[in-house]
């Protein structure tokens, strides 16, 4: 399998404007310069091909198999480079041939006390996108540092605040630590993460969606982000993604 790189240094900080709400555009995937990529969940079943299940509920087929096994267990979330080769394909939503491929860091919503303040951190970062699904919030986002110290970045819930807020959205924090790594001229690094929503999700939930406090590089901004209920929205592409054409695996800067 021929390998493209998934991770860009971003040298170019986005306006405020454009990322102020979660994404609710209608394309269900992003290309850039011919290169496409998507964000999903591995379906592996016994005696059956392997594809990617959009956050949007389409369908991946994967083309060939020479994907290294770890990425196809199933249930991984994994981040995707590929080429569409069909639509409509055979019962799947696409066909496509897998030109990169990296596991999305998947963690919990935790709780933040006095006590965790130090360890989780509040360093800068920027959001560059941030859409929910049934299970996920997913964020991507840039930071600065030379990559030579992993970062760490958590989704992490006040549970002083009321459970059942008065406008119906439930206030999270999204929170970086940088880990001492050095900033290093203009360098950004790229990263996307996925946090399980767990008891917050659309059906366990009476919640409009949430509202994600993030201590950017501009000072602190609110996103919001409503959950879709409207039958009529469900094919919108909660998983397209605003960047591409990355420079290496999404992994190799955050935990």
């Amino acid at each position: 399998m021929k390998k493209f790189p998934l991770l860009l240094l971003i040298s170019l900080l986005v306006s405020t404007t454009l990322f102020q709400s979660c994404n609710d555009d209608d394309d269900d995937y992003y290309v850039y310069y011919n290169r496409s990529l998507a964000v999903g969940n591995v379906v592996s079943e016994e005696g059956k091909p392997s594809y990617l299940l959009l956050d949007s509920k389409r369908t991946m087929l994967f083309s060939e198999n020479s994907i290294p096994s770890l990425y196809l267990e199933d249930g991984r979330r994994v981040i995707v480079n590929y080429t569409l080769l069909d639509e409509d394909y055979q019962g799947y939503d696409f066909r496509i041939h897998v030109n990169d491929i990296d596991t999305v860091l998947v963690k919990g919503i935790i709780p933040i006390t006095p006590e965790k303040e130090d360890s989780i951190g509040n360093d800068a970062v920027n959001i560059l996108d941030m859409w929910t699904s049934d299970e996920y919030v997913t964020i991507q986002f840039e930071m600065k540092g030379a990559g030579q110290k992993k970062h760490m970045v958590n989704l992490v819930r006040d549970y002083s605040l009321e459970e059942n807020p008065d406008d119906g959205y439930m206030q999270l924090e999204f929170r970086h630590n940088q880990e001492d790594d050095p900033e290093f001229g203009s360098q950004w690094l790229w990263g996307i993460a996925s946090f399980r929503l767990g008891d917050l999700a659309p059906d366990k939930s009476d919640l409009k969606g949430l509202k994600i406090k993030v201590n950017t590089y501009r000072g602190e901004e609110t996103y919001t982000c409503k959950y879709d209920t409207d039958n009529s929205e469900k094919n919108k592409a909660v998983d397209k993604l605003q960047q591409a054409v990355q420079k290496k695996n999404s992994s190799l800067y955050i935990r």
